[in-house]
């Protein structure tokens, strides 16, 4: 492999094991759901199922 295939394989792996350590530091936390929220999409959920096809 030329020294441009080296430099550019390497800087791929680079990203990826950068953007792998930035996930594992600074990854998104589960969302803040007010009970309210909570109980709308149980609802939503629960009458979703009694919907008929006929």
């Amino acid at each position: 492999m030329t020294l441009i295939g080296w430099s550019f394989w390497g800087t791929i792996a680079a990203i990826i094991v950068i953007g792998f350590l930035f996930q594992k530091m600074f990854g998104t936390k589960s969302p803040i759901r007010t009970k309210n929220e909570v109980a709308e999409e149980e609802v939503k959920n629960h009458t979703s199922q009694c919907v008929h096809k006929d």
